[in-house]
């Protein structure tokens, strides 16, 4: 397969939009693509505990995890 560049340098390969790469730069002039499998987030769904709406999600979540994001939250 040949693929050529437009003006603004960018590169279009034949594949569905959203798809993820690995790339390995070989050498200069060489890179290898190799395609990753996709990633699903975790299901999270809403539920209502004590009149209280919560994320309910795969795992449980720490309050030290909790504290982390909220500190991190601008």
């Amino acid at each position: 397969m040949t693929v050529t560049a437009d003006d603004k340098k960018r590169v279009t390969l034949p594949t569905r939009p959203g798809a993820r790469f690995d790339v390995q730069a070989i050498g200069e002039d060489k890179f290898i693509l190799t395609r990753l499998e996709p990633v699903q987030p975790p299901r999270v769904r809403l539920v209502k505990k004590h009149g209280c709406t919560l994320a309910a999600g795969p795992r449980k979540i720490t309050q030290a995890e909790t504290r982390k994001l909220l500190d991190e939250f601008p």
